[in-house]
C-alpha cells in the first residue's frame, strides 16, 4: 500500500485559476471553494427528498489536514436546487489536456478501489462519433466529452437496480498520465488515501 510520504498523484495539476460560476454548475473533478477551505469534488448528482425538495449532493474530499473541518473521511454536501440555482461560487476546473484521464471508479463497502473504467481526453471514441448507418462498421473521432463519458458512467452504476449501487461510493477523478495503467494507479493510490487519512 502507499504511504502518505510516497503519495503522487496528478489530479490537482493543469487547473484553471479560481473562477465563478453557478453551484448548480460544479462537477466532478473541480476543486470547490466552500466554507473557507478547499475540497475536491469526487461526485455530483441530483437527489429528491420529499421535505427539502430535488437537492444537489456533492460528495467531496479535503485537499489538506486544515481543509477536513475535522471530517476525515470524503462526505456528502447538499443543496436545494433553487438555492443552488442562485449561489454563487468560487472553483478550480481541470484544463483540457490530452494526458488527461477521466476515471469512472466504484469501491466498495470498505472503501477500496474495487473497479474502474478510463476515458481519456482527445483518444479515438466510438461515442463521440456519428454514428453509421451500417451496426457493422465503427466510426471513431478524438473524444470531446470524457468527463461527460465517466460521469454517465458513475450515474449508471449508481442506479438502485445495478449490481455496483450503495452501499458502494462512486468516484469521478482526473488525472494526467501517459497511458491507463498509470492512470489507474493513480486512481488506487488517491482511494487509498482517503480511505485511510480522509484528505488529499
Amino acid at each position: 500500500m502507499t504511504t502518505c510520504t510516497e503519495f503522487t498523484s496528478t489530479v490537482l495539476d493543469s487547473r484553471t485559476a479560481p473562477m465563478t460560476v453557478q453551484r448548480l454548475a460544479v462537477k466532478p473533478g473541480d476543486v470547490f471553494h466552500s466554507m473557507g477551505v478547499r475540497f475536491l469534488v469526487l461526485n455530483a448528482r441530483f437527489s429528491d427528498n420529499p421535505p427539502y425538495g430535488t437537492r444537489q449532493m456533492l460528495t467531496v474530499a479535503a485537499l489538506s489536514h486544515t481543509d477536513t473541518l475535522g471530517v476525515l473521511v470524503p462526505w456528502t454536501m447538499g443543496l436545494s436546487v433553487d438555492v443552488a440555482r442562485r449561489q454563487d461560487v468560487t472553483v478550480e476546473a481541470p484544463e483540457p489536456d490530452a494526458r488527461r484521464w477521466w476515471v469512472a471508479a466504484t469501491l466498495d463497502k470498505l472503501g477500496r478501489l474495487d473497479g474502474a473504467n478510463g476515458y481519456r481526453e482527445s483518444a479515438d471514441c466510438e461515442r463521440c462519433a456519428d454514428k453509421p448507418l451500417d451496426p457493422a462498421q465503427r466510426k471513431y473521432v478524438p473524444c470531446r466529452a470524457a468527463q461527460a463519458h465517466a460521469w454517465s458512467q458513475v450515474g449508471y452504476w449508481e442506479d438502485s437496480r445495478h449490481r455496483l449501487a450503495a452501499p458502494r461510493a462512486h468516484y469521478v477523478l482526473p488525472v494526467l498520465a501517459d497511458t491507463w495503467e498509470d492512470a489507474r494507479a493513480q486512481a488506487h493510490d488517491l482511494c487509498e488515501r482517503l480511505r485511510t487519512i480522509g484528505h488529499l
